[in-house]
């Protein structure tokens, strides 16, 4: 896995890559840094193993905050505010941890000043650890992950690309870069034709419905053949979506006349249907649940005979 990664970015020649070591991977002995020095990576990769000024241009000098444990016990990048770099350069800062009074998704024990920039004469101050993008000041941001690998709240899958000119006048603007698209949504059901406005719904997420990744959770009411029509409707999204999964514990399920008609050319099924449905209706029957889940089953499967039966 490491070679392939440096394989990678070693085929971007005209990229230079700063690795910054993070609390996941701190410099250590015989750790993965370590086993990238004596795999002697590409010159387009440098491993910031030092806290110390590197000159990126005649006039641009970055200052990394590598971690060499997961708990140091101090701000790493407090030493930026004592580095000698020349004069008029933009000095562009590098660190991993979490603003205090802004918490981290990774519960970092890694505390950073949130005004750092300002304290170091920072021209930008580029984060790690939190998991999605956020702006901490105009000239401090967290870049996030760039695909993300669960269904966050907090802004994945982006890069930042940042515009640095002089020392001090910054630019930042949030570029996509996730190949999957993780979404929450909710829907709230008050008959089938409600089907149409979720499919609208999810058009209007991606246009690529097989990158995308969805957590739908569903509420309202329906009859029984509704509710197989929603489970016939999630067999067809699964296979065109990259996953789906469908909360219904909030939605209430209750039978009306169409539905006993619709099982009238079978006796058997309509007299089960009816004594399932007497079952679910009643408060004190302990079978409640167990009737009412059976009678979704039920028509579902009957529902799914029915358009295998059709021609």
């Amino acid at each position: 896995d490491v070679r392939r990664a440096l394989e990678r970015m070693a085929e971007h020649g005209a990229i230079r890559w700063l690795l910054l070591p993070g609390n996941h991977d701190p410099i250590r002995f015989g750790g993965v840094w370590d086993r990238i020095q004596r795999l002697e990576p590409p010159s387009n990769i440098t491993v910031l193993a030092n806290p110390e000024p590197i000159v990126l241009a005649p006039d641009v000098v970055l200052l990394p905050a590598p971690l060499t444990s997961k708990d140091p016990g101090l701000d790493p990048s407090q030493w930026m505010d004592q580095a000698v770099t020349p004069e008029g350069a933009a000095r562009i800062g590098l660190a991993h941890g979490s603003v205090q009074g802004f918490g981290s998704e990774g519960e970092s024990a890694v505390g950073l000043a949130a005004e750092r920039a300002a304290r170091a004469g920072l021209a930008y101050l580029a984060l790690g650890d939190w998991h999605g993008t956020r702006r901490i000041a105009a000239n401090t941001w967290y870049s996030g992950t760039p695909e993300p690998d669960r269904f966050p709240d907090n802004a994945p899958g982006y890069v930042l690309s940042v515009t640095v000119d002089g020392a001090g006048c910054v630019g930042v603007e949030k570029v996509r870069s996730t190949a999957f698209i993780w979404a929450k949504a909710e829907t709230s059901f008050q008959s089938g034709d409600d089907l149409g406005v979720l499919e609208r719904k999810i058009s209007s997420i991606t246009t690529t419905p097989r990158a995308l990744l969805l957590n739908l959770t569903v509420s309202g009411n329906l009859s029984l053949i509704e509710h197989a029509a929603l489970d016939h409707w999630r067999e067809v999204w699964s296979a065109r979506l990259k996953w789906i999964d469908v909360d219904v514990s909030a939605l209430v399920v209750r039978p009306d006349g169409g539905d006993l008609a619709a099982l009238q050319g079978s006796e058997a099924l309509t007299a089960v249907a009816r004594r399932l449905s007497a079952i679910a209706d009643d408060p004190l029957s302990p079978d409640r649940a167990a009737a009412a889940l059976a009678l979704i089953k039920l028509f579902g499967f009957a529902a799914e005979a029915s358009r295998e039966a059709a021609p």
